[in-house]
Order: structure tokens, then C-alpha cells, then sequence
């Protein structure tokens, strides 16, 4: 019994050392999360023309979400983080996903589908917490642009102390307002990220793109709020989608025809050989009004859709 009491007293002593030692950016909350069963073939590429999928296998493994805080712009700010337990390789992106006007971070967790790239050891994915549910995208939306917040100072700050020195891809995902102010970023500070995709909102027009970018636009025929043609009179954007994407390969300076693929209810135009390496894209989802495209009422889902984009890969099932 005095060998195994000096084993488990050496284990518990080595867990102890071992998070002693993590880097400590400020954690308050550490949820691990099983591992779960890998998901049958995706329905993705059942309809239209059909867009190769990748056929390599997918292991999950358990990941762990951490709540960190920070200082910045004169705010405490925090962020989740989920990652594998495990460990990732060192070249696997960081996606900072910025989530849509009035929504918890658990509920943007929960219709976007980012996390399965995180359960498959394929990236680590950042939730960073707006204020009052809100972000500052220069002319919306919310408490943030009533009350200034510098959301600009919060995500500089974000990624340096995720990823000190940009080692690894860094990708930004916004959703309606988290969109609006991923657009404000490519407007400031476009090099913060390396590839962005704003899901069903665009930018002020004071604050466009004005260096080529790799970006991906992802929209919806019948989207009210964020219209796809000019002329809406319901839209909250002032831009509209085509206008946009117009502007953007105007500003990337592609070739003007894309690659045209179908999948399910979407339709993406890619753009490549791009000014400086950039890529352009602009994935139509037929119905789907201002949702976050998912199963099932959108197949394939936004997430398969900003991966393939993101890493530059065929469509492929979600993880």
C-alpha cells in the first residue's frame, strides 16, 4: 500500500506542477467537455453540382473551454477559449469567432458549429464576450456604438495574448454585428487577421476595405436585414451584397469570373489569384432569411462553408 500511496501522491503532485505552470492571462472558468461520436456523412453536396468532400478520417477527442479576462480600453474584458485537452499542433488557426447583436456566448456556440474544428484537433477556437451583447462596428450597434466602446483596442489586445507574435493562422468570424465589426477590423487594421468571413452583415460605408484581403461573404437570397440586390427598403445594411462584393474584388483586384460550385441550398463564387496571394468569396445560401445558416434548415452549414474557405480545402462534412 506505501507504493501505490507513493504513486498517487506523485501523480497528484505532477497535475499540480503542471497547471502551476500554464501561462496565466487571468482563467476564471475551466468546463471540459466529452469527446463526441463522429457524425454520419453530411447531406452537403446532395444537390447541384457537386463539390468534392474530404475523405479522411475524423477523431474526436475531449476539449476544455476556458473564461479568461483582460484589460482593455479601459474595460475589463474576457473571452472563452476551446481547445483539445490534448493539445494542438502548432500550426493549427486560432478562429475568433465575434457573435450576433443580443446573443450569449453559449447560444453562438451553439448555432454556429465552430467547435466540432476544435473536438477533431483541427483549431482552437475564441469566443471573445461583447459588452452588453453588443459590438461597436462604427455606426451600429447597440450599447457598444452608444457608448464608444473601443472593441478595436479589445481584439488587438485578444490576439496578441492568444497568439503572442502570430505564430499561427489567425481567422476571424462574424456573425450580423459580429460581421459589421470583423469589416471594421478589415478597414483599420486588415493584417490583424489572415482571412476573415462576415456572415449576413456588411461595413459602413465610411469604413470599406481599402487593401486586398482574403474574405469570404456569406448571404442569403431572402435576408430582410442585410439585402442581396439595392433597392430594399427593410435592410439594415446600406451596402447591399452584390454592390459589396463588386467593391471587394474591385479592391482585391481578381479576375472577373470566379469558380462558380453548388452544394445543397448554397452557391459559392470563388475568386482566385488575387492581388498578393488573397482569395475572395461569396457563398449564397437560397433561403435562410438573417439565421446563421445550419442544419437543417441550411445545408451545408456556414461552418463547413468558412472552413473550406479559411484552410482552402474541398467542402467537406462538419467534423
Amino acid at each position: 500500500m506505501g507504493r501505490v500511496g507513493g504513486i498517487v501522491a506523485g501523480v497528484v503532485l505532477g497535475i499540480v506542477i503542471a497547471v502551476i505552470a500554464l501561462p496565466f492571462v487571468g482563467p476564471i472558468l475551466v468546463r471540459v467537455s466529452p469527446s463526441s461520436p463522429a457524425s454520419p456523412s453530411s447531406p452537403a453536396n446532395s444537390g447541384g453540382a457537386s463539390t468534392s468532400t474530404s475523405s479522411a478520417k475524423i477523431v474526436n477527442v475531449a476539449t476544455s473551454t476556458r473564461t479568461y479576462s483582460m484589460q482593455a480600453g479601459g474595460l475589463k474584458r474576457s473571452y472563452e477559449v476551446i481547445a483539445p485537452v490534448s493539445g494542438l499542433p502548432k500550426s493549427a488557426p486560432v478562429i475568433f469567432m465575434l457573435s450576433g447583436y443580443g446573443a450569449t456566448t453559449s447560444s453562438e456556440i451553439t448555432r454556429d458549429k465552430l467547435v466540432p474544428y476544435a473536438s477533431s484537433k483541427q483549431a482552437e477556437i475564441v469566443y471573445p464576450v461583447p459588452v452588453q451583447k453588443s459590438w461597436n462596428a462604427v455606426d451600429c450597434c447597440g450599447y457598444a456604438h452608444t457608448n464608444n466602446v473601443d472593441d478595436m483596442a479589445f481584439l488587438k489586445a485578444l490576439v496578441s495574448a492568444v497568439d503572442p507574435g502570430h505564430a499561427r493562422p489567425a481567422y476571424i468570424v462574424g456573425y450580423s454585428n459580429g460581421a459589421r465589426l470583423a469589416y471594421r477590423v478589415a478597414c483599420t487594421d486588415p493584417g490583424l487577421f489572415d482571412a476573415y468571413a462576415a456572415v449576413k452583415g456588411g461595413p459602413s460605408p465610411g469604413c470599406m476595405a481599402s487593401k486586398p484581403l482574403t474574405i469570404v461573404h456569406l448571404a442569403s437570397l431572402d435576408d430582410p436585414e442585410s439585402a442581396y440586390n439595392p433597392g430594399s427598403e427593410t435592410s439594415k445594411d446600406p451596402i447591399a451584397v452584390t454592390t459589396l462584393v463588386a467593391r471587394l474584388r474591385e479592391t482585391d483586384q481578381c479576375p472577373a469570373k470566379p469558380v462558380v460550385t453548388h452544394s445543397g441550398s448554397v452557391t459559392v463564387d470563388t475568386w482566385s489569384g488575387c492581388a498578393g496571394g488573397t482569395r475572395l468569396a461569396l457563398a449564397t445560401w437560397t433561403d435562410g432569411v438573417h439565421s446563421f445558416p445550419r442544419p437543417p434548415a441550411s445545408v451545408p452549414a456556414a461552418a463547413q462553408v468558412i472552413w473550406s474557405f479559411f484552410t482552402n480545402t474541398p467542402l467537406a462534412p462538419l467534423p
